[in-house]
């Protein structure tokens, strides 16, 4: 969701990541699911996109599952 709404605007990784303060490794990490943003990084991005923290949509990291 994120790198759509980035996309939407036109925006790089590097231009999201410094509105954010983070680096664009930290954005494609996000994009990819491999991290999830901290609280304050939500609000941010919320508030940068100009959406509610609830409406952000994250695809979480895949993990094995385990043999039984």
């Amino acid at each position: 969701m994120i790198r759509e709404l980035r996309e939407a605007r036109g925006w790089t990784q590097l231009e999201l990541g410094n509105l954010l303060g983070v680096t664009p490794v930290t954005v494609y990490n996000w994009e990819r699911g491999q991290h999830m943003p901290t609280a304050p990084q939500l609000r941010a991005l919320a508030r940068v996109f100009s959406i509610s923290m609830d409406s952000i949509d994250f695809e979480g990291p895949v993990e094995a599952k385990s043999a039984a």
